[in-house]
């Protein structure tokens, strides 16, 4: 087999630990976004680790700038709470398109029906730049351009997530992570096994 034929090294390193945090968040999509923040509201220490240097994922960088139903497509409004919150976030300053945002600020607001469905189109820039005061405001902290390189477990429980980023490589101790990579990248890190939802895409 020629990936056993491939020359190896063998590493001993260790690795210092910089910081300790009630929750560790790995990825900084709107997934990752909602857990720091839910996180730090309830009064813990929440660290967002973002591999690329803007928030937001596929919600800015990946453009994909439009956020459909709170509503189950009468127009009776099912998702609330955090979701209800950063859609909001998104209209602060207006919504692109053919959009005033007016819906969205009015005292009983409301999504705006396109044909059949309700949708909110908006500028992704602003929209990151927001979320990151959001998140600074209720004091989460952020590592951009930080990669989740690791994990250490003791007796099955995750202590520690291991990051590299320009400063080089690091530990952070924690009491609880969330794996918001998308990718499930930390479950594998701990070899933990993972599920995929067997109904794939569902009308």
């Amino acid at each position: 087999d020629n990936m056993d034929n491939k020359m190896k090294i063998t590493e001993n390193i260790k690795t210092e630990i910089i910081a300790h945090y009630d929750v560790a968040v790995c990825g900084g999509g709107i997934a990752g976004i909602s857990a720091a923040l839910a996180a730090a509201r309830r009064g813990a220490s929440v660290l967002l680790v973002e591999t690329s240097y803007i928030l937001g994922g596929l919600a800015t960088s990946g453009l994909v700038t439009e956020y459909l139903p709170l509503c189950d497509g009468l127009g009776r409004q099912v998702s609330f709470g955090i979701c209800e919150e950063l859609i909001r976030l998104s209209a602060k300053h207006g919504l692109d398109g053919d959009y005033d945002g007016s819906e969205w600020f009015s005292a009983n607001p409301r999504e705006k029906r396109i044909e059949h469905r309700f949708e909110v189109q908006y500028n992704p820039h602003f929209f990151a730049i927001d979320t990151e005061q959001l998140l600074r405001s209720n004091g989460v902290d952020i590592l951009y351009g930080t990669k989740v390189c690791g994990v250490k477990t003791e007796n099955k429980t995750l202590t520690h997530i291991i990051i590299e980023n320009k400063s080089g490589r690091s530990a952070i101790a924690v009491d609880a992570a969330v794996d918001a990579t998308g990718d499930a990248d930390i479950f594998w890190y701990a070899g933990t096994k993972t599920n995929t939802f067997k109904a794939k895409n569902v009308l």
